[in-house]
């Protein structure tokens, strides 16, 4: 109970608040080791210090124990300006064409590029283009020999993506698919019908990595058709693979449609049980509230 106390005084959390934190704090366990003079180590089991995010009234003007106020803080220190310059103005232009806010934030733009020169990748298919903030994270880790192709299925929004690509000057510069992706993707006689590089006979073809960040219930169908088209050794990222947590609700539970997709994806994963891909999920929070991503790699 005094533990309870002092947490509360300290972080002025109301009962409920301070229980959930005391209780995350323990089941967290060891959090760091010091070396004895002996030679032997002592690991240090967590102290209570805050291990959950509080909300923006919880913080107060203590804004950097929100989880919007980390993400702006890691959005300050690891900007790259090759990556972010004119992104301000970008996402402007999206704000005077009424287009939601839903790009990705910074820290994740950069960890795709990073996830990408990693794999000295060179080819790029993004499926959801929306203002071209993220086209223009991912274009900008590829060679400038690239190809970066891009499907947006709304025309005004791709009519902003463009100005901004011209306004960032994007290289190299992407190409921008209009219509309905699943659409788009099967066409026998489209763009899609082959991987990238087939024609040319490259000893690989097809895309190094593809990014889906589009309507969540046709997840699973886009997987599909990535899986085609994306190179053996070639990632998939699908974006929003969260939703909060509503992927996990018990089987027998209704699931809005936007976890649809997403559920089929990942029973689809679990039947395969490691024999065509690889898979993972991180949970993020941030200024967009919990939720986070999954990769794919094709073995």
């Amino acid at each position: 109970m005094l533990l309870l106390r002092l947490a509360q005084q300290t972080l002025r959390l109301p009962v409920s608040r301070a229980l959930a934190t005391t209780a995350m704090t323990e089941s967290r366990g060891v959090t760091s080791y010091t070396y004895n003079a002996d030679g032997s180590v002592t690991h240090k089991l967590s102290d209570g210090r805050l291990v959950s995010p509080l909300t923006k009234e919880e913080a107060g003007d203590r804004v950097w124990l929100t989880a919007a106020g980390t993400e702006a803080y890691l959005s300050r220190k690891l900007a790259n300006p090759e990556y972010t310059k004119g992104l301000d103005a970008a996402q402007e232009r999206a704000d005077e064409a009424g287009m939601p806010r839903i790009a990705v934030p910074e820290t994740l733009g950069q960890m795709l590029a990073v996830l990408l020169k990693s794999m000295r990748a060179e080819r790029v298919l993004e499926i959801g283009t929306l203002a071209g903030i993220s086209t223009h994270y991912l274009a900008t880790a590829l060679p400038a020999h690239g190809q970066i192709d891009t499907i947006e299925a709304s025309p005004e929004h791709a009519k902003v993506a463009q100005a901004n690509f011209l306004a960032l000057d994007t290289c190299p510069f992407p190409t921008t698919h209009v219509g309905q992706a699943l659409k788009l993707l099967r066409d026998p006689n489209g763009a899609f019908k082959e991987p990238p590089g087939t024609v040319e006979g490259l000893p690989e073809p097809g895309y190094d990595l593809a990014f889906v960040d589009a309507n969540k219930d046709e997840y699973f169908q886009y997987f599909k058709e990535c899986m085609r088209l994306v190179r053996k050794g070639g990632v998939i990222v699908f974006d929003n693979a969260i939703r909060n947590g509503r992927i996990a609700v018990p089987d027998g539970i209704k699931v809005d449609s936007d976890c649809v997709g997403l559920r089929e994806l990942y029973d689809w994963i679990e039947k395969d049980a490691g024999k065509t891909v690889l898979a993972s999920a991180i949970q993020t929070v941030g200024d967009k509230s919990w939720d986070g991503f999954a990769i794919v790699y094709k073995l």
